[in-house]
Order: structure tokens, then sequence, then C-alpha cells
């Protein structure tokens, strides 16, 4: 990558690691109504757990369509544990491990509501992460339908699932992973999620000295990258001082700009205070009051 993204790597190459999935009782972010856990250790799937629970007094009410979707109601977690005390339970099978979830970025978002609810600090990122959905995306393996959903992906390669009950789809989760490095030849957990994480766009082809014009494809570049919401860029040059260098490449044609500098905004910055002395200033030219022209007297008469 010409721009450094941020990535949330594991620690180790080896394939242990822990499957997430969290279903939830309405659009609140901490309203966890199930959570679905599968260890695996050293490539193979150990075990697999499954808990209710009991969301937050606030938002302790189910939606329709969440109903409809994973089939959980108020009478089934009216008893249930809150996602603290459930927390304790699953937090020896999480603690210091890469997490693994089909669209992470939705089950981060639920857990970061969760543990926030709870006041609970645990820097699980830390650890690195594994996205199924981004890798499958990333590969371009889907079924025949061009889909990437979790039960198309199980389905393809003869994964049981029950689609939006936690603890299947946590371990359909954790198995797809397995036959995904399979199908990609990758022996490495670490190398699986670096690749995961590294988005699939297209790098402009930039030459090692550049121009204006080429500042500026790298200005669309950058600009495309953020759009992307699962994509951090690190170190990422500021438009306004690409926007700088342009105007100081085309005040002295002398000046060269390297692309390694180009593309890193702690380099830039220092390429533009130590360019910017020997650019040209431009002069500007005050315009001098004209001197008010004489006038004849009137002739008074006395």
């Amino acid at each position: 990558m010409i721009i450094s993204v941020r990535k949330y790597l594991p620690q180790n190459d080896d394939f242990s690691f822990t499957a997430i999935d969290f279903e939830r009782a309405n659009n609140a972010l901490n309203s966890i109504c199930q959570v679905g856990l599968c260890v695996v250790e050293h490539g193979t799937v150990v075990r697999s757990c499954e808990y209710f629970v009991r969301p937050p007094k606030k938002v302790f009410y189910f939606q329709k369509n969440a109903v409809h979707i994973h089939g959980i109601t108020y009478e089934d977690v009216c008893g249930a544990p809150t996602f603290d005390k459930v927390w304790e339970a699953i937090f020896p099978d999480i603690e210091g491990r890469p997490l693994v979830a089909h669209s992470f970025r939705d089950d981060a978002l639920a857990l970061d509501a969760a543990l926030r609810s709870y006041g609970i600090k645990y820097k699980y990122r830390e650890y690195g992460h594994l996205c199924t959905l981004e890798l499958a995306q990333r590969a371009s393996i889907h079924d025949e339908n061009n889909k990437y959903n979790l039960e198309a992906l199980c389905g393809l390669y003869g994964i049981e699932l029950l689609p939006h009950h936690a603890g299947s789809d946590a371990q359909g989760c954790a198995m797809l992973a397995l036959m995904l490095a399979r199908s990609l030849s990758i022996n490495s957990f670490k190398e699986l999620a670096d690749f995961s994480q590294t988005p699939a766009f297209p790098e402009p082809n930039l030459p090692d000295v550049l121009s204006g014009k080429d500042i500026s494809v790298l200005e669309n570049y950058i600009s495309k990258m953020k759009g992307k919401k699962d994509v951090l860029l690190e170190d990422c040059p500021r438009e306004k001082d690409l926007l700088r260098a342009k105007s100081i490449m085309k005040a002295n044609s002398a000046i060269t700009l390297q692309k390694e500098t180009a593309v890193s905004a702690r380099e830039l910055s220092k390429w533009i205070e130590t360019s910017a002395s020997r650019a040209p200033r431009r002069t500007v030219r005050r315009r001098s009051k004209r001197p008010a022209e004489a006038r004849p007297c009137e002739e008074q008469s006395l």
C-alpha cells in the first residue's frame, strides 16, 4: 500500500483464536440478547458455547424485525444474566486472543457498546482480529449467486449452520476462517488477517518523482480511500499539504518531490518546511495612491 493502513494483526501465526457473534433485541448497539463463542486451538475447534443475555433496562425491548430474524423473544431472556455476568463467564476464552467474526465491524460496535454500558475496560483490538466477510470479499470467494453472507459461504464449503443462532454462527464463522485459509493456501493466521485487512482497492501507478499532476492523482486516491468505512489510514498526508507542495513545485521547477515523501504526512511536512524557503516568494505590489488633482479655486464674488 502506498498509504499506510491501520491494521490490528494477531501476535502469533498459529490458528488459535475465538470467533464471536452477537444477536440484538433492537437497533440499540448494546441491546445484545444472545452471545455465541467458538474457541479454536491450533486450527482445531475445541468448544462452542451460547448464552442468552438480558439487555440493559433502557433498551430491554424487542423490535419485530429483530424477532423475525433470530426468533428470540422477551420471555427467552427476561430471566437471563446481564452482559457483565456473561462477560465474566466468556472472558477466559477471549482474554489475550485474536477475535474473529463475520462482519467484524458490526460485532465490534456491539461489543464496544456493551462494554461501555457496564464500565468494562478491555482493549481486544490489541490482540488482533479477522473478519471472514472482508476476507471472502478480498479473495472474491462467494456462492453462485455472488453472495458473501455467512449462510451462503458456509453452504459453499458444506459447513452446517443454524443462521442467526449466535453459537452456531460463531462456530460457522470459525470453520469458515479455516476453510478460507486452506483455499488461499495461507498457513499463517497473522498473514491471513493481514490479507483480509488490506483494502482491495486499485492503487495509482505513480513514478518515484512526482509532478503536479501526479500529486492530483494521489489526492484523488486518498479521498476515495477515506470514503471506505472499514479503512483507517495512518500517517496520511493532509489535503492542504499536498496543495502546498504543488504550489511550491510550481513556483520553483528545480524542486522535486519523491513519492515516498509525498505519501507520508510526517515526511511531507518536513519537505514543505525545507522547500518553502527555496521557493521564490511572490511579491505583492502595492498600488500607490495617486495625488489628488488640484482643482482651480472658484472665484468668489465680493
